[in-house]
């Protein structure tokens, strides 16, 4: 009876490693041991850690991984992002074709719609107005808005879109959104493609952004947009920073074009301190949290597990991303 050699014994026994990128690789460690029983795990936080070894690496899983390495990925056959953008990734034209890049999208959009929603009722119902007052010390009262009847726009009508689509149209709101290749969904009047975006924030009270950042979205969100908005309009962006001319966003809100604006992403993060936005007329700030919720990142590992163990079975990954779409 003839044996393998042991270079083949061990290579049919020994599964894949298993590599991740993020800044908190500590806490990414006993998850991916726990998702991935049986293979060795590393896991790197720095830029110079990830450039000496991502020669090895097979399966990758990162947040914003360091640009300018991925020619030295010779071994390389999936990317998995964390969640479902990719813009800290693409363009990445030294990353080989037959590397596969999937993300987790829809993992957040139950709860980044909850969190929309939450911040469309704070601007219907005026809670900055109060919070403001309270922190002045003084007796303030104005008269709140009504949601039912509101009209909210959808900019990018992806999973969370149509999330929060099921539950503004159950406060009894209209909704209307655009949608790159417009398909019917039951909460939604009217689905426009992009280039009805202009008539969709003419007719809006709230607007919510929700756009992948791509090639064609940056900076597409500039003083003509704003300047369609419907009088009294008010703008809430929980997509990418770089959607959105920050320059033509605070003139926007100095001279009253909108009525105000939350923004729970930036160009760059953290938002400097020296920034204008920070003390912009009616404008507040959340610090990109709006899609997390407690089990994200065992969430996000089981993904990547899924797509791992695909790929050794030699099937279809889930949730490829589209390299030249962006998403």
């Amino acid at each position: 009876m003839l044996l393998a050699p042991a270079r083949e014994l061990d290579s049919a026994i020994v599964p894949s490693p298993v590599h991740a990128f993020a800044p908190f690789a500590a806490a990414l460690e006993p998850l991916l041991r726990a998702a991935l029983p049986g293979r060795e795990v590393i896991c790197w936080r720095d830029e110079a850690a990830f450039a000496a070894g991502i020669g090895e690496v097979e399966y990758l899983f990162v947040l914003a991984p360091p640009r300018n390495h991925w020619a030295a990925a010779e071994r390389l056959k999936l990317i998995q992002c964390l969640g479902a953008g990719v813009d800290d990734l693409l363009p990445a034209r030294d990353l080989a074709a037959r590397v596969v890049i999937a993300n987790n999208r829809g993992m957040s959009a139950e709860s980044m719609a909850e969190f929309a929603l939450a911040l469309v009722l704070a601007l219907v119902k005026k809670l900055p107005f109060f919070v403001e007052a309270q922190q002045a010390r003084e007796w303030r009262r104005t008269l709140p808005g009504v949601a039912a009847g509101s009209t909210l726009g959808i900019v990018g009508m992806g999973a969370i879109g149509q999330a929060l689509a099921r539950k503004a149209h159950a406060l009894g709101m209209r909704v209307l959104a655009t949608q790159r290749s417009p398909k019917p969904e039951p909460a939604v009047e009217r689905i426009f493609d992009s280039a009805g975006t202009h008539e969709l924030l003419a007719q809006s009270d709230l607007v919510v952004l929700l756009l992948p950042l791509t090639d064609e979205t940056r900076g597409s969100f500039g003083s003509d947009a704003f300047a369609a908005m419907k009088p009294g309009g008010q703008l809430i962006n929980l997509a990418r920073g770089g959607i959105v001319d920050e320059s033509a966003l605070l003139e926007a809100l100095t001279e009253g074009t909108i009525a105000g604006a939350i923004f729970d992403v930036f160009s760059r993060e953290p938002l400097p301190e020296d920034s204008p936005l920070w003390e912009a007329p009616n404008f507040w700030i959340t610090p990109h949290t709006a899609g997390g919720f407690p089990d994200l990142l065992e969430r996000a590992i089981a993904g990547f597990a899924e797509n791992v163990l695909r790929m050794e079975r030699g099937e279809a990954v889930l949730n490829r991303v589209d390299r030249e779409r962006g998403y």
